[in-house]
């Protein structure tokens, strides 16, 4: 089987046969197949491991053994599991549970080949830049590692310096998982509804994000800028000059760890204010930053007693940008006004909606969903569970929410459990509901509704100026027999393919069945020369030998197409 061409080139194919093994090796055989991976992987393990159903079912034992191939397969594959963890708007809550149980459990790379990325990025010995670096990394990840250092005049730091290649590693997997889901999509049609290039393409921007540490120091940056003047938050500082693309130099906060409740209360901690900072400062974030940390979980949050916590790891961001904000407002009163055609048409504008969506029972769930919300008193309204209902009305309707939405309610409910567990009487929607209002006051202010006017202005006017010119063109090409329209069937390509394997498997047999017929009449008429001492000639035996060796050649590859 001549596999389709990829889009970008496979840097390895022994690799591609390395996932096709395991997924065999898995139970995932038929997918191997229906992929069209099946001559990548060994003849003798497809023998061992048969053919399984085609159909499988979204149920905790496929799930668990999907996150098994994943593990199996690396880093990479882990991480990919990972960001799919997140995207409870497409993936049913069995592999969401399976997803978010992978953990990186890779070993930590050489501290020698650490301090060689260093010197090469910075220029110099690693003692020319820092004192007590640490002789083995505190924390390791599939992308880098990490060390306690101090810098020459004292100040203590967080030194992250990234896996050797990694980058190449990682392109050259993104490279595979881009053909995987290119194939998933043509040859799979069950698995659209769960868009795997788009799970990828939001896989690679992400991974290609962590790995570059200028971005992270960039986003550290402007938190620090934005909570300068609050000091209740404390954001780690960045040391420019001891950074880089692959190494990372952060100021070191100490602190004790949020989740630690018997620490936290022998050194005084006022809980109930470090929550009201703490939620008061995300609230920030989501409502006028515009750039929010994606994954505020214990073990990124460190407490400096009485009442001033410090937020760590800006690796994982969200971003909401005017145009977000304000369709997620315009979502959210509709909602609230039951007027959901309002609702989806936001949804549209984003383009969440699949062409073939059923507009009416959208409308139906979503009103079951507000309507078993709306008489629930706000202290007792649940985040977690409100999001988990949003996402699974979306994903009944293969409906895709935008990426930083979903990173928005992930962010909003990790958040909103540490604010609980430090103070139980902390009401998020309470503390959400007045930047609500803000947010919609200002949606219909003077200022807002000018520039809007402006921009729509200009648009018009570009209608205008170059309409008519496009629909000349438009008509000069019909009227010299040039306009073309592009037409494109899905799958022909692959019907084609088939109707050629198998006119040449036609092909080859005749020419089997043409020489055992000349080497019969050969040995039928005794044209020479013969074998030595017998009457048999040489070529009529030849004959039948190489069309046996041919017949057998096509039987092989029959049997190995897996299709008699």
């Amino acid at each position: 089987m001549t596999l389709i061409p990829f889009g970008r080139q496979l840097k390895s194919l022994g690799r591609l046969g390395h996932v096709g093994s395991v997924l065999t090796k898995n139970g995932f055989g038929w997918l191997v197949l229906r992929l069209h991976l099946d001559r990548l992987v060994p003849f003798r393990k497809r023998l061992l491991r048969g053919r399984r159903q085609e159909e499988e079912r979204a149920d905790p034992s496929t799930a668990a053994r999907v996150s098994k191939v994943l593990e199996e397969l690396g880093p990479t594959y882990v991480k990919l599991g990972q960001v799919l963890g997140s995207r409870t708007d497409l993936l049913p809550p069995a592999f969401i549970a399976e997803f978010r149980k992978l953990q990186d459990r890779v070993a930590p790379f050489p501290t020698a080949a650490a301090r060689a990325e260093i010197e090469r990025e910075l220029g110099g010995p690693v003692e020319a830049f820092f004192d007590d670096f640490g002789p083995g990394p505190f924390a390791a990840g599939s992308i880098a590692q990490a060390y306690a250092a101090r810098t020459k005049d004292g100040m203590p730091v967080v030194v992250k310096v990234r896996r050797p290649r990694i980058r190449d590693v990682l392109e050259a997997d993104i490279d595979i998982l881009t053909g995987l889901a290119d194939l998933a999509e043509r040859y799979v049609p069950e698995y659209r509804i769960f868009r795997p290039s788009l799970m990828v393409e939001e896989f690679a921007q992400t991974v290609r994000r962590e790995i570059d540490f200028i971005a992270e120091a960039s986003n550290t940056q402007r938190f620090g800028e934005a909570f300068a003047d609050d000091p209740h938050i404390r954001v780690p500082r960045v040391l420019w000059n001891l950074t880089s693309s692959s190494v990372l130099t952060l100021e070191r906060l100490e602190g004790i760890a949020v989740y630690d409740a018997e620490a936290l209360a022998a050194a005084g901690a006022d809980r109930k204010a470090l929550a009201a900072h703490f939620t008061d400062s995300f609230m920030r974030q989501y409502f006028e930053l515009g750039l929010f940390h994606a994954d505020p979980h214990p073990g990124n949050l460190v407490v400096q007693p009485p009442d001033v916590l410090g937020i760590l790891d800006f690796g994982q961001v969200g971003r909401l940008s005017d145009t977000l904000r304000s369709k997620l407002g315009t979502a959210l009163v509709a909602s609230i006004n039951r007027d959901f055609d309002i609702v989806l048409d936001v949804l549209d504008d984003l383009a969440a909606l699949p062409d073939d969506v059923d507009h009416e029972r959208l409308k139906g769930d979503l009103a079951g969903l507000v309507d078993k919300y709306a008489g629930v008193p706000l202290r007792q309204l649940d985040l977690r569970e409100l999001f988990d209902g949003i996402t699974a009305t979306a994903r009944r309707h293969r409906a895709v929410l935008p990426r930083d939405f979903i990173l928005l309610g992930k962010s909003l409910v990790t958040m909103g459990g540490v604010a609980l567990d430090l103070d139980p009487e902390t009401s998020m929607v309470e503390v959400v509901r007045p930047k609500i209002r803000r947010l919609l006051a200002e949606k219909v202010s003077a200022k807002r509704l000018a520039h809007h006017g402006m921009t729509s202005a200009y648009h018009l006017i570009s209608l205008v100026e170059q309409g008519p010119r496009s629909v000349r063109q438009l008509a000069r090409k019909l009227m010299r027999g040039r306009l073309q329209i592009l037409f494109r069937h899905e799958n022909l390509d692959h019907l084609i393919t088939e109707l050629d394997r198998s006119s040449n498997r036609i092909a080859f047999a005749m020419i089997v069945a043409a020489i055992i017929l000349g080497s019969a009449i050969i040995l039928q008429t005794s044209i020479g020369p013969n074998l030595p001492y017998t009457e048999i000639p040489v070529l009529g035996l030849l004959g039948f030998l190489l069309a046996g060796l041919l017949g057998l050649w096509l039987v092989i590859a029959i049997l190995r197409s897996g299709r008699l």
